[in-house]
């Protein structure tokens, strides 16, 4: 078949695929041939024909072009010296013959096969490619318009991005002499004779005196004037969008090229230039170009030059420029939503933002400079109604607070005020206002972001970065900023809302309403001033006694303690009836009352004050019910910390504070939680009373002990926990079958919307009556008033050692069984008896309704007050038999903790850690995956307290049975995940569960990955050796019960579709690895292991689209391996010549390239070329379109991606295309 028939062949086949009258069976034939065609032998030349042929239509064209680079990219180390030349020269003649009116995706396709040549042979046997570009660009306009100059600028912007700032694997392979031939093409000519004496024999690659940073420069700065005085024919928006790609390509280069060339060609006078027009898009183009130059990373060896470009930037007449443009577009922005306009204010911030932090960083910047235009810019900026806006300065501002330097601390200090007042004001919840308030940040915010955990996550940013700013100023200007918020609080308290006589209405209680809203904000910034107030206490306590300053600062100190206490006495002369508003004052006055010294008759009378505060419940009402519920555990709470703070002073009034604490428990008598606060209270005050001696005090509090002791030593506790069967007749769960089939569960599809009967009800309220009976809540709050906040070795640590030392014994074999069982009933096998539909119900019945940040689409108080809604429903029942079981594994799982402070007592237990291990581990994997968080944070505690030599006996049976567990959970639920996800194809009505699945997996895959990482990170101080015993990074990686299920572990989450978890194990294997070189055991088996399964995992994920963002990763890692062990055993060699199309030779050669390979990158760039063959997609092609110079990325702007971290589950992620089965790989399919 001649040339001529193949081409018309190709042009027929083109023609069918693009024809909808065809049939798909025809079109796949036509696909296949086509496809086919790419690895002919003469497939360059039929693309050449089609791709310089005018007449073709543009589709044929641009397929001749893909033929071309097919040639390039994957055939091209096939390719001897004439036909390497022979495409080279193909693609030089279709770069010379580009036309005004071929479309750009042509004109781009043409400059990508230029750069893919030249990554290839540039600077070796391509010498004269910048001469060629040059000839190109001088081309004069009327003979190619803008195309020649666009062409050159996208090959340049490509040749940076891909030599410099991307991990491009062509690039990385000949990086020395790219990164070399590109600098030298790139620097002005001044620092260019400087390189000509330093750069030895390499041969010239330039083209020309200039250099492309000048001709680039040079070239937009005429644009610009252009469309200033309107001077060229080509119409103003083609100019303006050439200047746009100037700026565009230039834009990667400013982010590595010499802040002395810069320097040279004043390059920030060309970046101003646009703002001598009236150009938005322009003026946008040139801060962001500007952002890439001025946020390079500061380092000490290029100091002078880049204070020079930031003083520059800084320059008054520069800031005026900015300043005008930001006032210009800030009513269009506000009243006309211009999105140009609004597009350039949020990069005006950011470029502000880095001036701001350069001045933090080197406060002589501001010598010579309009210090006060600059701050009153940065403030205006910060006060931008637009959230967005305002948050670079503002995380700036948290920055430029901390400046100690005398050149920029008055200029501060003047704005402190307005500060002040803006941070306080935007403390609001303004994610909880609805979507048409007339508030324009809430209408901003609803623009910029698309769903509600968007906005979430980014608030809370927003939130974070007041309060520092907050803390900060009282923490420099302490009794200004406490007056000010401490008289604006008792305003509020005197005059809103939040009494009956005052207009609170307990039945329309709302925790978002505004004035609810306005409370919260303002009792935060309290607490942030508060803060800022111990940090000055501490800051003066090291000036010298006999100072003037020490003087000052008694004087201040006092004064500020009169002022809170003045607040104190003041809160109570106005009734507080709102229990969201009270229990904000009780935390309020707990804080002021725990860091300062009052005397004693203040603080009884206030703890007393506390006491008496009543706030009538209303079950009836349930949000009013469930607010003051939450304001009767925060008194309590801030009463213990008041307790142990103030323990001598109470003793000393016992009987008054027993008396009102018994009170205080008969009137919450239905609430065992309450109860059991209370009366921890009383066990806090007598244990840290230091009044009275420690025998005295252990006798005291043996007798208080001794009730829940009992408990635990019953009989008929210990006997209804022997068994599963007797664990359900205990806890009312043994007649759920009968209840079930009564009620119809099996039949109601709506639980929630289904009320329980008289019977229903008071079956629900035995189940939780009898989880209540249970001695867990005394224990657990027993053991926390013994420890919270106890130092090891102080002598109420040692009370508490004394006295609980011989519970231990008694209480653990029950509370083991305990765990048992509650785990238990989630496993299938102990109710598989019932019949399936109650067999569907109990499932569930285990099903947990939670909010889920990043998932759910209501707040969280939404989603509690439809919980809460729901309590006397099929779905509230449900809720409570999870509930029980929830509580009973929980407040277990605290309880061991709490011993585990109690180290050698806990630890040193004969024969307990197998016990332990199965009671936490035989049916966990049958717990849903939000509740093995817990047992993972459990396990955590219990593996971080173990004193050194207990770890060798106690931590194996432990991390044995944690990892086979979690693997066995974590890969099937993955597994399940998939499965789902392809079976239902996205359907939208299936999406939202979907997502929260995944969601709550990652999160668990994560948590067990950080605890890997907790464990082998030797620079850890739980990592620490003791008197010759190993750390436990030591103990892991040698003892073959650990590492054989915890590297079982590590492989399988390499392969989950969770990228932070699986770039953490990259991470982590890589520490790990160089452990296994030795000869001794269990080195070569764990060598052999990671050298096969590790490996095959490693190039399995390559294999896939979700991957895609991970290759640097996992190259590294596939680098590493065979860097180290191939020296060693010859398996990682004999798994890559196990893949398809790869010879032992030539995985031979590349292995020895990259043992030798001079650095990480080359190493990587090595890996993934040689598994070029077998990766699903390359690292910068996964999900991307063909690229226009100077688009737009798409998702979210640099300020939206830089301020909010939301977890992003695409569940569509990682279908595979046209690739076969990945175990086909190996050989395995």
């Amino acid at each position: 078949m001649d040339n001529n028939e193949t081409l018309s062949q190709i042009n027929q086949a083109l023609s069918v695929t693009l024809d909808p009258r065809i049939s798909n069976e025809v079109r796949q034939n036509a696909l296949q041939y086509l496809e086919q065609i790419k690895t002919d032998y003469n497939a360059p030349q039929y693309g050449f024909s089609l791709a310089d042929d005018f007449s073709q239509p543009t589709a044929v064209r641009y397929y001749g072009l893909q033929l071309l680079e097919y040639a390039v990219k994957y055939r091209w180390g096939k390719y001897d010296t004439k036909q390497s030349d022979q495409l080279r020269y193909w693609i030089k003649c279709l770069a010379g013959g580009i036309r005004v009116q071929d479309e750009l995706y042509i004109r781009n396709k043409i400059a990508q096969l230029w750069v893919e040549v030249a990554k290839r042979c540039w600077g070796d046997e391509w010498m004269d490619m910048d001469s060629l570009l040059v000839t190109l660009w001088e081309k004069a306009f009327e003979e190619k318009g803008f195309v020649n100059k666009v062409f050159v600028l996208y090959v340049l912007e490509t040749l940076s991005e891909d030599i410099c700032n991307r991990e491009d694997t062509s690039a990385g392979l000949r990086l020395e002499v790219l990164g070399a031939a590109l600098n030298e093409i790139m620097i002005p000519n001044g620092l260019y004779e400087e390189h000509m004496s330093t750069r030895g024999t390499s041969a010239e690659v330039r083209a020309g005196k200039e250099g492309w940073l000048v001709r680039m420069t040079s070239y937009f700065a005429t644009l610009v004037k252009e469309i200033h005085i309107g001077s060229r024919d080509a119409n103003f928006q083609d100019l303006n969008l050439v200047a746009i790609k100037a700026l565009n390509a230039l834009k990667p280069t400013l982010a590595w090229i010499s802040l002395k060339a810069l320097q040279e060609i004043r390059c920030i006078d060309c970046l101003f230039v646009p703002f001598l027009t009236s150009d938005r898009s322009l003026q946008s183009a040139a801060v962001e170009a500007m952002y890439s130059l001025l946020s390079r990373p500061y380092s000490a060896h290029f100091h002078d030059n880049w204070l020079a470009l930031v003083h520059e930037a800084m320059l008054p007449e520069r800031i005026e420029m900015i300043s005008n443009a930001y006032r210009d577009t800030s009513s269009s922005v506000l009243d006309g939503r211009d999105e140009v306009a609004y597009t350039l204010q949020k990069k005006m911030s950011e470029h502000l933002s880095v001036l701001a932090d350069a001045v933090a960083l080197h406060p002589q910047l501001t010598q010579d400079l309009d210090m006060p235009a600059f701050f009153t810019l940065l403030a205006g900026v910060l006060s931008s109604k637009s959230l967005i806006v305002s948050i670079p300065v503002l995380h700036s501002w948290t920055k430029l607070l901390a400046v100690q330097d005398t050149a920029v601390i008055d200029f501060i200090s003047q704005a402190l005020a307005t500060l002040l007042e803006i941070c306080s004001a935007r403390l609001l919840n303004y994610e909880a206002l609805p979507e048409d308030s007339d508030d324009p940040m809430v209408q901003f915010l609803y623009d910029d972001f698309d769903t509600m955990p968007e906005r979430h996550a980014f608030l809370g940013n927003y939130r974070r970065y007041c309060i520092t700013v907050i803390e900060t100023i009282s923490r420099q200007r302490p009794l200004e900023a406490l007056e000010h918020v401490l008289d604006r609080t008792k305003q509020m308290l005197a005059e809103g809302p939040y009494s009956a006589a005052r207009g609170y209405d307990r039945t329309s209680h709302v925790k978002t309403s505004l004035q609810h809203l306005e409370f919260e904000a303002q009792y935060t910034v309290v607490s942030s001033v508060l803060k800022g107030l111990v940090r000055w206490e501490t800051d003066v306590s090291t000036l010298p006694e006999d100072s003037n300053l020490q003087s000052r600062a008694e004087q201040d100190r006092a004064r500020a303690s009169q002022l809170l206490q003045q607040w104190c006495s003041s809160v109570f002369d106005n009734p507080i009836d709102d229990p969201e508003v009270a229990g904000h004052v009780v935390v309020l006055i707990s804080t002021m009352l725990r860091n300062n010294d009052y005397a004693t008759d203040f603080v009884l009378y206030m703890i007393e004050k506390l006491l008496g505060m009543r706030i009538p419940d209303d079950p009836a009402l349930d949000i009013y019910s469930e607010a003051v519920k939450g304001f009767e555990t925060q008194r309590v709470m801030e009463l213990q910390r008041l307790g142990a703070v103030y323990a001598n002073d109470l003793l000393a009034v016992y009987p008054s504070i027993e008396a009102q604490i018994n009170g205080l428990t008969e009137a919450h008598a239905s609430d065992p939680r309450i109860v059991w606060a209370y009366r921890s209270l009383l066990f806090i005050i007598q244990h840290r009373a230091t009044t009275v001696s420690a025998d005295v005090r252990q006798e005291r509090l043996q007798v208080t002990i001794q009730p829940v002791v009992a408990a635990w030593q019953d009989p008929a506790l210990q006997a209804s926990f022997a068994s599963f069967e007797s664990f359900c007749k205990t806890m009312g769960l043994d007649q759920l079958p009968d209840f079930y089939q009564q009620h119809r569960f099996a039949v109601v599809q709506d639980w929630g919307a289904q009320h329980l009967d008289e019977a229903g009800q008071t079956t629900q309220a035995d189940i939780k009556n009898r989880g209540d009976l249970l001695p867990l809540r005394s224990t657990k709050a027993l053991l926390a008033a013994s420890t919270e906040k106890m130092p090891e070795g102080s002598e109420e640590h040692e009370i508490a050692c004394a006295i609980w030392a011989p519970t231990l014994p008694v209480i653990l074999p029950t509370l083991l069984q305990m765990i048992r069982n509650a785990q238990a009933y989630n496993n299938p096998l102990n109710w598989s008896h019932l019949p399936d539909e109650l067999q569907y119900v109990v499932r569930r019945t285990l099903q947990d309704r939670f909010w889920q940040s990043g998932i759910s689409n209501e707040t969280k108080d939404e989603f509690y007050a439809r919980v809460s809604g729901s309590k006397m429903s099929y779905e509230g029942f449900a809720s409570t038999v999870r509930g029980t079981l929830r509580n009973v594994r929980e407040q277990a799982y605290h309880i061991l903790y709490l011993m585990t402070k109690f180290e050698e007592q806990f630890y040193g237990l004969p024969e307990f850690a197998d016990p332990l291990a199965h009671a936490l581990f035989d049916d966990a994997e049958y717990l849903s995956a939000n509740h093995l968080n817990a047992l993972v944070n459990l396990t955590t505690g219990l593996v971080q307290r173990c004193p050194p030599h207990h770890r060798a006996r106690f931590l194996p049976p432990l991390l044995t049975r944690f990892f086979t567990t979690l693997d066995t959970k974590i890969t099937t639920e993955w597994q399940s995940i998939i499965q789902v996800t392809v079976q239902n194809g996205g359907d939208e009505e299936n999406l939202s569960e979907e997502m929260r699945q995944e969601s709550v997996l990652r999160q668990l895959t994560f948590a067990t990955v950080s605890f890997v990482a907790f464990l082998i990170d030797r620079s850890q101080p739980h990592s620490s050796r003791s008197a010759g015993k190993p750390n436990i990074s030591e103990l892991v990686l040698s003892d073959s019960a650990i590492l054989e299920p915890l590297l079982l572990f590590c492989t399988h989450a390499l392969r989950v579709r969770d990228t932070r978890s699986s770039s953490t194990i990259c991470r982590l294997f890589t520490l790990m690895i160089p452990s296994f070189t030795a000869d001794t055991p269990p080195a070569p088996q764990v060598r052999d292991f990671i050298s096969t399964e590790v490996l095959k995992a490693c190039i399995s994920s390559l294999n896939e689209p979700y991957f895609a963002d991970m290759q640097r990763d996992l190259a590294s890692l596939i680098a590493l391996i065979v860097s180290l062990y191939s020296p060693l055993t010859s398996t990682p060699s004999e798994i890559l010549a196990s893949l398809p199309e790869m010879s032992a030779e030539r995985v031979a050669k590349d292995v020895k390239k990259i043992c030798g390979a001079a650095n990480a990158r080359a190493q990587r760039a090595l890996v993934l070329e040689l598994l070029k063959g077998v990766r699903g997609v390359s690292i910068y092609e996964a999900g991307r379109i063909e690229r226009e110079v100077g688009a737009e990325k798409k998702g979210k702007n640099g300020v939206q991606a830089r301020f909010m971290e939301v977890e992003h589950n695409g569940l569509a992620e990682g279908r595979e295309v046209g690739l076969e089965d990945v175990g086909g790989l190996f050989g395995d399919a």
